[in-house]
């Protein structure tokens, strides 16, 4: 059976958490419990995050056993900047579905020209539909507001310079417009990660959620799909913190805004393998096969 059969695309995004591999034992059971709750959602698209390894050399098996695991397709970004684990971004797909993959990037950038783009992204001609999609799994580092600014900046850019029909998902770490961040659960998050996600006003020492990543991305004509979504088509009905630590919804799927009308259903669930939630987003096929994709709508100036 292919895709251009089915009445939906589902597009999962889950962060492994260190490959899923406890560091100090090797066990994979962390791993097996993301692998289980991703079986059964039946993905055609997996965005993950902290791809990894034990040693280096043993990245890209832990890649395949965890397609393998899938019956899908590895693609391998990047290392993750600023990762001190060897974490990357990485994107499955499901070709047994009747997905093909056009190409995969992205293109490493020359030495000296700064840091390696933090994602991984794939163009996959889904049966049925007039434009390809293309996908990005993102992982911004969690330790620095203008590093995840840059990222965003170059994210971004590249979305709206190729105008296609896009899906760009993963562990932002910083938070959406939709999100209702306390200033009790900002002040709650662990030290390290207060520089990066939140705002400090000196005259009545607040915090507020720090909004950049996604303002960029809205600048570029992107929605946050669970956020555009109605309460009844979410699971949970309400917008809730994607991580353990009641930190926002760090983890967010964004569609470009030709899709958003073809958004279906939104499901976010706790796996156990994680201290991230995996994410499900599903798109009706019907409607995104006539997606006319925005650079067809808009001229770029030279």
């Amino acid at each position: 059976m292919t895709i251009s059969t089915l009445p939906e695309l589902r597009i999962a995004s889950a962060n492994f958490g260190s490959g899923g591999i406890d560091r100090a034992t090797g066990s994979t059971e962390r791993w097996e419990k993301t692998i289980s709750a991703l079986r059964a959602w039946q993905p055609h698209i997996v965005l993950c995050q902290e791809i990894s390894a034990l040693t280096p050399c043993g990245l890209r098996a832990h890649l395949w056993a965890t397609a393998n695991a899938l019956d899908m397709i590895p693609l391998l970004g990047p290392p993750t900047p600023l990762s001190l684990t060897g974490n990357h971004p990485a994107i499955l797909i499901s070709t047994s579905a009747g997905l093909a993959i056009l190409d995969a990037g992205p293109a490493a950038y020359p030495t000296g020209s700064g840091p390696q783009p933090a994602w991984c992204e794939a163009l996959v001609q889904v049966p049925g539909w007039r434009h390809p999609l293309h996908a990005y799994s993102v992982h911004l580092p969690p330790r620095s507001s203008t590093e995840q600014r840059s990222q965003a900046d170059r994210l971004a850019s590249r979305i709206a310079e190729l105008g296609e029909l896009a899906v760009a998902g993963g562990d932002w770490n910083s938070y959406g417009r939709a999100d209702r961040v306390s200033a009790i659960a900002l002040s709650a998050q662990p030290p390290h990660l207060r520089p990066p996600r939140m705002r400090y006003t000196a005259h009545d020492q607040t915090v507020t959620p720090n909004y950049d990543v996604h303002d960029v991305l809205a600048s570029v004509g992107t929605e946050d799909a669970a956020a555009f979504l109605q309460p009844g088509q979410r699971q949970p009905a309400d917008l809730t913190a994607t991580g353990i630590n009641n930190g926002g919804r760090v983890d967010r799927i964004y569609l470009t805004f030709d899709l958003t009308q073809a958004a279906a259903r939104y499901i976010q669930q706790d796996t156990g393998g994680s201290d991230h939630h995996a994410l499900m987003l599903t798109l009706d096929t019907a409607r995104a096969a006539t997606a006319i994709p925005w650079g067809q709508w808009h001229s770029s100036p030279a």
